[in-house]
């Protein structure tokens, strides 16, 4: 289970989405949790000229980790047109570890995931290098990818065929291949449905996909949630589109 944030951005990255994950990483509140925060380890993935690179990643939490104040000010260096993705874990499926830590990067894909897929997952062309369901889900995607080349319709084709059988609670799916951000959201336990929230925040310099942010601080620009089973897509022009696919 986890809390993440997927920013396209025309020209300065908005530093801040990075600093309210930081302090949800600490104080977020989980199902089932007594203890809040997600502390399993974090990542951040941007694109250079479309090509996905590792801004940084850690197993420790971000809250107190200071490689991950560094990497938050290396992203704030960050000019567009480009794409950036960043996760805090707590891990429900998958030892704590640098090859479980999100987002996962497949050639030219991305992906970050909140949720846990149980039971059988169809197997891909490609061998995660961790044990999550999550990296698992990206092999399939790198698969569609891979032959249509289609961000929209790949991630369409995985939440309803590859994973019509699978069974969870919730996901929420950040995708890129450097040219478009794709946010998935699905619930399936109602009672569990604040916490599998994305909503879209659109600014007159960037776009950004969020689960959460801390009490207190708000979101500008035109807010509004992704409603269940619902696709959305982002391009490097800033141009929404948003798809009910499930």
């Amino acid at each position: 289970m986890c809390r993440m944030v997927g920013v396209v951005f025309r020209s300065r990255f908005p530093i801040e989405s990075l600093v309210a994950l930081r302090e949800v990483a600490g104080t977020g509140r989980i199902p089932e949790e007594e203890e809040p925060g997600h502390r399993d380890g974090w990542g951040i993935v941007s694109f250079s000229r479309g090509s996905p690179e590792l801004v940084g990643k850690s197993i420790r939490p971000a809250h107190i980790d200071p490689s991950f104040d560094a990497a938050m000010a290396s992203a704030g260096t960050a000019t567009g047109p480009s794409i950036l993705i960043a996760h805090v874990r707590a891990a429900s499926a998958g030892s704590v570890s640098m090859k479980n830590t999100h987002p996962f990067i497949s050639g030219d894909l991305v992906l970050a995931h909140n949720g846990t897929v149980k039971g059988e997952i169809p197997g891909a062309n490609q061998a995660p290098k961790g044990d999550t369901d999550s990296e698992r889900l990206l092999m399939l995607l790198s698969d569609r990818y891979a032959r249509t080349k289609d961000l929209v319709g790949s991630v369409t084709g995985l939440v309803r065929d590859d994973l019509k059988d699978a069974k969870y609670r919730g996901m929420i799916l950040l995708v890129s291949d450097g040219s478009r951000l794709v946010g998935f959201r699905k619930v399936n336990q109602m009672d569990w449905e604040w916490y599998y929230k994305l909503k879209v925040a659109v600014r007159a310099t960037d776009v950004m996909l969020f689960q959460e942010v801390p009490t207190g601080c708000a979101v500008d620009g035109s807010v509004s949630e992704v409603e269940d089973g619902e696709l959305v897509s982002i391009g490097l022009d800033l141009s929404v589109s948003r798809t009910k696919v499930l």
